[in-house]
């Protein structure tokens, strides 16, 4: 065509027709969490602390591989404990104390303590503990302390008793004052209510501030999983463009062209034509797309249409190869390398050849071990609190784990067949700690008299020599080395010695 013989105008008008459906289902608009609100974090974590705790757990709810690693955190060590008394001289009284630390630790439940502690510190970055009547340890909301000042080098907790307002029916307050500490009551809820701002803050006793990545003058520590996040954010806007385009595919986007009606290809149709006709498919995509399902049986259906011979309706193509797997793959490497683990460690395959996996493990439990160090200093506390001046034991965890437990559980075997010291094994056996296999052992010797009625088979671990056929240990009551009586009962030392023959 040339410019003379065209109707512009007529042309031009057709172009304002069109249409627009929401893609809001897809999640292409949403942003919870920008890379900008990151950086502005990352800037100055201090002062962004509540905002970075916010976004952890945003992160922890909406991402699995954070989950599973601060699930990983808590259940890795096996957390089997032990005490070791300073003295020895007056063993009734340890024996009198010893009972009281043990009840004491059944009734804190120490070690579900120290799992949802390790959970709560890993994806927080700070817990504050409080140990209420010596019978339970509570964790506090972060949100609701102030925590900015120091006392002989421990951190001062005091409670926002303006948090409490939050709560619009008094009931809800009483409730909320009976299950904090002590110290805050409603006494000292109306006080501040009454006289303002110099009664807002109440100091807590017995409250423990135990952070991870934390600067020494600075109370809260950061989420063990803070460097992976800006990796994250990036599989999120991948995974919000594949929506988009998988919802694109879903609900196409339809072109209608029209041609020229006159044989010399020069006359375009009537803007009244064509508007009737993108009318007529734009309502019937509408209608297709607003059925009602609820009351339909089949929520199929095909829309028809029809057309003049100058006019024509295609769907838009849409590119479904935006992403390489390459791409995934770095991606997904780079959130386990920002978070410090292994994928074979969390969740297991061929996620890594074995050897850095082993490194990596291994890494990953000296953090996890430095963390139950705080754990270990604050129960010490504890137990410190329960005894007499003249009088002091070490409580400590086991550095083991559920991956090499039972390689921990055999070192400490051939430490009973070594030096007869069998407290570490019965611990390493029952989770329960010693004191529950002497009880049982008594029970079975004192009440069900066992020994009575089952005796144990001759083999190479029942007999002690050839002179103490009747098995049983020996009667110089020593120690009895495995390897030796197995040696003996093959006819191992029948041999002559190499310098006798």
């Amino acid at each position: 065509m040339n410019e003379e013989t065209q109707d512009v105008g007529s042309w031009t008008e057709l172009a304002s027709l069109s249409d627009y459906f929401t893609q809001y289902g897809s999640g292409s608009s949403l942003y919870d969490i920008s890379l900008t609100d990151l950086y502005r974090y990352l800037k100055n974590p201090h002062a962004n602390i509540e905002n970075i705790r916010k976004a952890s757990k945003y992160f922890t709810n909406k991402h699995g591989v954070i989950k599973e690693v601060l699930r990983t955190m808590k259940s890795l060590p096996s957390l089997n404990y032990r005490l070791s008394w300073s003295s020895y001289d007056n063993v009734k009284k340890i024996k009198n104390y010893e009972s009281k630390i043990n009840d004491f630790l059944d009734d804190i439940d120490v070690v579900n303590m120290v799992r949802d502690g390790l959970y709560e510190v890993g994806e927080m970055g700070t817990i504050v503990t409080c140990l209420r009547a010596k019978k339970y340890v509570q964790f506090l909301d972060l949100d609701d302390l102030r925590v900015n000042k120091q006392r002989n080098g421990k951190w001062v907790v005091e409670y926002d008793l303006s948090t409490i307002s939050s709560y619009s029916k008094t009931m809800d307050k009483l409730a909320i004052i009976e299950s904090l500490p002590d110290e805050v009551t409603l006494k000292a809820y109306n006080l501040y209510k009454n006289k303002g701002e110099d009664y807002r803050y109440v100091e807590l006793k017995n409250c423990d501030v135990i952070s991870i990545d934390a600067n020494r003058n600075f109370p809260f520590g950061l989420p063990y999983t803070l460097g992976a996040w800006s990796s994250l954010l990036q599989k999120e806007v991948i995974n919000r463009v594949e929506r988009s385009v998988a919802d694109r595919i879903v609900k196409q986007i339809l072109i209608l062209y029209a041609n020229t009606i006159d044989k010399e290809g020069i006359k375009p149709p009537d803007k009244a034509i064509i508007t009737h006709y993108f009318n007529e498919v734009s309502k019937l995509m509408k209608r297709k797309d607003g059925i009602d399902y609820t009351n339909s049986a089949e929520s199929s259906g095909t829309g028809v249409v029809a057309l003049p011979f100058f006019m024509k309706l295609q769907a838009l193509e849409v590119n479904t190869e935006m992403f390489k797997k390459e791409l995934y793959d770095k991606v997904n490497n780079d959130v386990f390398m920002n978070l410090g683990v292994s994928p074979a460690l969390i969740y297991g395959g061929d996620g890594g050849n074995f050897s850095s996996s082993q490194v990596n493990s291994s890494k990953f439990f000296r953090y996890i071990f430095s963390i139950i160090d705080k754990f270990e200093r604050v129960i010490n506390q504890y137990i410190k609190s329960i005894l007499p001046k003249d009088l002091s034991c070490k409580f400590s965890f086991t550095r083991s784990t559920i991956l090499d437990h039972d390689k921990y559980v055999a070192e400490c075997k051939e430490l009973y067949m070594q030096t007869s010291i069998i407290e570490p094994w019965l611990n390493a056996l029952d989770p329960n700690g010693y004191m529950s296999l002497l009880s049982q052992a008594k029970y079975e010797q004192e009440v069900l008299k066992t020994q009575d009625f089952i005796k144990p088979p001759l083999n190479a671990h029942t007999l002690s020599g050839a002179d103490n056929p009747t098995g049983g240990r020996p009667e110089d009551d020593s120690p009895t080395n495995e390897n030796t009586i197995k040696s003996k009962s093959s006819g191992g030392n029948n041999n002559p010695e190499p310098n006798k023959q």
